[in-house]
């Protein structure tokens, strides 16, 4: 495959330096529909260019994760300070990841969408629906997860006047953005997804790249945060009508009993964009060997019954059967995908039609993930009180969701209503840290050297 190059710097939309560079020799300036399609498929975490990817912070921030200090010294300082939800993630003069990583994202889709009506046609390996259609929801998916991080969770009360991020829509870095509203991006997020919906197909080569179902499940769970069950659960329907069924984890197994690192039967054992149920695929962009599980979370999963738990959850050390010291990880064999997988749909169907006050349609939903995630002859669910019936949707949202990046936006949500707002408590290196529901830690700060450069973008208040 030809290399595509496109000048980058490393603030993207927000220097005041020119992004114009010469073209290295024996690379190419993206021209044709083939070429920008091959942007697309830069799904490799180590490629600068890599469209798949995703989220790291938000995952120790939230109450899936526990940091031993003896795993923490080797960990790095902006891993530290999200686990205790410090002020500032990064120094000053140093990028945030997440922020830069998504900008890219956005700054390549921007470059395909202002080129892919007039491209020429190249040898034919790409279409030009489908490229524009992944440029749509991949920049839709980089909007979401950003001002999900850095502004508030979404209030249909205050989202036109609660700030966002800033959301460039064209591919001239040289342009500065103040920070558009949360109802803004929301918009634009929304507006995205329909249109990538109406140019994708039902099925794609590969869960790295864009399909209806994948633009469905991601406006299923751009409804939920924003309230609207009834659409919410409607988008979820249309996903579990052009998928297969969820795999039955009764048919996995680990090939080294007490060790998944050793590989588990029936199971694809690198590739997360290989796992079963995966519709989207991003991959996570931080160290799964620092995936060690909360007391919290252990205490509601069934040790016994619950596949995730007896298939992927380990007390060894990594490659070895000496008991670890720190407690239970989760293998890195395990599915951590960072984009849309089936489980998470048919949760969100559950969790929006009973908030819709549909509790059988809800019972329906939760017991066909359940099916398939505990062992054969585990009794359903038949809780029909709505708030009973909630907590054990939402406990089971966060079993199948684990480490995927979506605790921390369950989080913020969940605090709005007393019923499921929480408080969390930790200690790291000898001192004590707690998150208060509603605290404005769980907005991250925007990174200084991005203030810096833009004067127009005004910090979160800490």
């Amino acid at each position: 495959m030809r290399n595509i190059y496109i000048a980058l710097i490393s603030l993207l939309l927000f220097s005041c330096e020119s992004f114009v560079e010469e073209t290295p020799k024996g690379n190419l300036i993206p021209e044709t529909i083939d070429d920008l399609g091959m942007i697309l498929d830069a799904f490799d975490p180590y490629d600068d260019n890599a469209i798949t990817y995703s989220h790291a912070n938000s995952i120790l921030m939230s109450d899936d994760s526990r940091l031993p200090d003896i795993v923490a010294s080797g960990v790095s300082s902006a891993g530290q300070n999200s686990y205790v939800w410090a002020d500032h993630l990064y120094e000053t003069t140093s990028d945030d990841r997440d922020w830069t990583g998504f900008y890219h994202v956005i700054y390549l889709c921007n470059y395909i969408l202002e080129n892919i009506d007039n491209a020429p046609e190249g040898d034919g390996v790409y279409a030009r629906n489908f490229v524009k259609g992944n440029a749509l929801i991949n920049r839709a998916n980089s909007l979401f997860v950003l001002v999900n991080l850095y502004g508030k969770h979404f209030d249909a009360n205050t989202s036109s006047t609660d700030l966002g991020v800033p959301m460039p829509l064209e591919s001239d870095i040289n342009l500065t953005y103040a920070r558009s509203t949360v109802k803004e991006v929301y918009d634009q997020v929304r507006q995205d997804l329909e249109e990538a919906a109406e140019l994708l197909s039902n099925a794609a080569d590969y869960t790295f790249q864009g399909t209806k179902p994948a633009a469905f499940g991601l406006l299923a769970r751009l409804y939920l945060y924003q309230g609207n069950y009834k659409k919410a659960w409607e988008y979820a329907e249309k996903v579990r009508t052009m998928m297969p069924e969820l795999m039955d984890y009764n048919t996995i197994g680990q090939e080294t009993p007490g060790q998944p690192d050793f590989g588990i039967t029936n199971w694809p054992p690198f590739s997360g964009w290989e796992k079963p149920d995966v519709i989207f695929y991003k991959w996570e962009s931080d160290f799964s060997s620092q995936y060690y599980v909360s007391d919290d979370l252990l205490a509601i999963m069934d040790q016994s019954s619950d596949l995730r738990f007896k298939n992927f959850f380990t007390d060894y050390k990594y490659n070895s059967f000496d008991l670890d010291p720190n407690g239970y990880r989760c293998s890195d064999i395990a599915d951590f995908n960072r984009g849309i997988s089936l489980g998470e749909v048919v949760l969100t169907e559950a969790e929006a039609k009973l908030r819709d006050n549909d509790v059988n349609g809800a019972l329906v939903a939760l017991n066909a993930v359940r099916a398939k995630r505990y062992v054969t002859g585990t009794p359903e669910i038949t809780e029909t009180n709505p708030d009973a019936l909630l907590q054990l949707i939402l406990d089971e949202r966060r079993r199948e969701t684990l480490f995927k990046g979506l605790r921390w936006f369950d989080l913020k949500r969940l605090n709005k209503d007393p019923k499921t707002a929480k408080t969390i408590n930790r200690t790291l290196f000898g001192e004590s840290y707690t998150l208060e529901p509603g605290s404005k830690r769980y907005i991250l700060p925007i990174p200084r050297k991005v203030i810096e450069l833009n004067s127009l973008i005004e910090q979160n208040p800490r």
